[in-house]
């Protein structure tokens, strides 16, 4: 078994809902229950990517199929054929239907396994959110809690501490894209003092590659609370309509809310890797490689462009 682990960049508002809110969003974006932050579900990624595959191996010209004929061969027991290429290389990624691993038993002791993905698609999770800034139009927020998740997750033994309420921590003062008279931060209504930190030079160094040099100068570490305050009340929420066709206003009760991760926010999740190998039948050890496209897009609303992503591995 291995591990990948990669940066994922929000480019446009993104909506992966969690159903029907309660409160005074219509729709809200799926949160974590002990944090309440915004993640993204290891099922959302795969089932996004997993599409985003077949319909690059439908779109080959010397296969000439649609993808629900492609999607067809990894669910249907009687079209599923491992002597595919193709086929059995998405099979391996992200697995088949129960009744096609059951009726190839036959592929599976010629060393052509099927069933489970041998690629598992972790949960990712808030690392970077940008909140709205007096000076230097954003800041790219972080907390102590995020950046130990980051570093657990990376196998790096270091640790943040806690931020003192009312202050900041950034890596550098100088040259800091929203410090107001070198020491002053001022994010939405609220103010804070800045800090010094060397605990925050790993995590810049990873981070910043993947943000890019400018924006790398605008990362803040608010304390945990603080953070939490931002995840939860300054994401973006717009409103929507339904417009009556023959009258040419909006129908009534067609108005509802919906909820975005904005643009620019930074998440970080790893692939597991599962080894090939069955020594009960002897077939040599072979290792499963995939990597994500460079953007692609994730939860809802595609036609009017929302939930379009960056990613980008991170070599640790």
């Amino acid at each position: 078994m291995r591990k990948e682990y990669y940066l994922l960049k929000v480019l446009t508002p993104l909506h992966i809902g969690a159903g029907q809110g309660l409160g005074h969003v219509d729709l809200p974006i799926v949160r974590e229950a002990h944090t309440n932050f915004p993640y993204i579900p290891g099922t959302s990624l795969k089932g996004a990517l997993r599409n985003w595959e077949i319909n690059r191996v439908a779109g080959e010209r010397k296969r000439g199929e649609k993808p629900s004929q492609l999607e067809e061969k990894l669910t249907d027991k009687d079209k599923f054929d491992p002597a595919d290429r193709d086929i059995l290389r998405l099979a391996k990624i992200f697995g088949t239907a129960g009744e096609v691993a059951e009726q190839n038993k036959e592929a599976l002791e010629k060393g052509k396994e099927v069933g489970a993905g041998k690629v598992l698609f972790l949960d990712a999770f808030i690392v970077l959110f940008p909140v709205k800034s007096a000076k230097g139009i954003f800041s790219l927020t972080t907390c102590p809690y995020v950046i130990n998740r980051f570093f657990e997750l990376l196998d790096i033994d270091q640790r943040v501490e806690d931020v003192p309420e009312g202050k900041v921590k950034v890596l550098n003062t100088n040259g800091h894209e929203n410090l107001i008279n070198k020491n002053k931060l001022l994010l939405e209504e609220f103010v804070f003092e800045a800090e010094e930190s060397e605990e925050l030079k790993k995590f810049v160094e990873l981070v910043g590659t993947f943000v890019g040099e400018e924006k790398k100068q605008r990362i803040v570490c608010v304390n945990d609370t603080d953070f939490m305050d931002f995840v939860s009340n300054y994401t973006e929420v717009r409103t929507h309509i339904k417009i009556n066709l023959d009258t040419g206003t909006v129908e009534e009760r067609a108005l509802w809310t919906e909820e975005y991760v904005p643009a620019e926010s930074v998440f970080a999740f790893s692939l597991v890797f599962l080894e090939e190998i069955n020594e009960e039948i002897n077939y040599s050890r072979e290792k499963i490689s995939y990597s994500p496209p460079p953007t692609f897009h994730l939860g809802g609303d595609i036609t009017t462009g929302k939930g379009f992503v960056k990613v980008q591995k991170l070599e640790v």
